[in-house]
């Protein structure tokens, strides 16, 4: 799979990221170089290989909205500032 730098441009909008036109080269470089490891396992025939110690239930829980407002409201307070409807927290370097 070919990335371009529109591909890049794309996906840092998508991310709310700022890409410089450095940046952008070298997450087209970096992304291209991922898909074609993703197509080089996906070669791989996994046939009769069966999932071992592998517990999905650990990583599921229930999704229920939050039906105490008052709780809902002490998580919102939290947050100093929300954007699109999103709590905004600080940048993670």
């Amino acid at each position: 799979m070919e990335i371009t730098k529109k591909d890049v441009a794309l996906a840092a909008k998508l991310a709310k990221m700022r890409v410089s036109e450095h940046e952008a080269a070298v997450y087209e470089a970096q992304l291209e170089a991922l898909f074609n490891w993703v197509k080089e396992l996906s070669a791989v025939n996994t046939d009769g290989v069966e999932l071992s110690n592998v517990n999905l239930s650990a990583h599921v829980r229930a999704d229920e909205p939050v039906t105490d407002e008052k709780r809902a409201a002490l998580l919102r307070a939290d947050f100093n500032a929300s954007l699109d409807d999103c709590a905004k927290v600080k940048k993670v370097l």
